[in-house]
């Protein structure tokens, strides 16, 4: 029998597994324009949109291994920091101090409202 860790690594793992195959398409679809990151800024949004609907939807109510594998595996493995962060620094760095800052601005404050959207519309949906 698998200890409870290792069940926990494998849930993480294959929730992971599928939400960095769901990056890697939309950033194939999506791509960058006029060298803006649109793809990691589309998955960090609906990254944090998804997130905050399901926490909404199933605030207490979902297990502990469902949690793991949607929550920090799929969402985790689907949205990416380090990308967002190295792609600004880019910007920065290649003279598009403004165009970075944007990201920054645009990913913190429409990331946040999108997951209090979410939260907001899965507690009126699951009432």
């Amino acid at each position: 029998m698998l200890r409870p860790v290792v069940k926990d690594v494998l849930w993480v793992g294959a929730g992971g597994a599928v939400g960095s195959a769901l990056r890697y398409l939309v950033w194939r679809a999506v791509g960058t324009s006029g060298g803006f990151p649109w793809a990691t800024l589309f998955v960090n949004i609906t990254g944090s949109f998804v997130l905050g609907l399901l926490a909404g939807l199933y605030a207490g109510r979902v297990g502990p291994t469902m949690r793991l594998a949607l929550f920090f595996g799929l969402l985790g493995g689907y949205t990416t920091f380090s990308t967002f962060t190295s792609e600004t620094v880019v910007l920065a760095r290649t003279g598009s101090a403004a165009l970075a800052f944007g990201n920054v601005a645009v990913s913190v404050v429409v990331g946040v409202a999108a997951a209090f959207i979410g939260v907001l519309l899965g507690e009126q949906l699951s009432s």
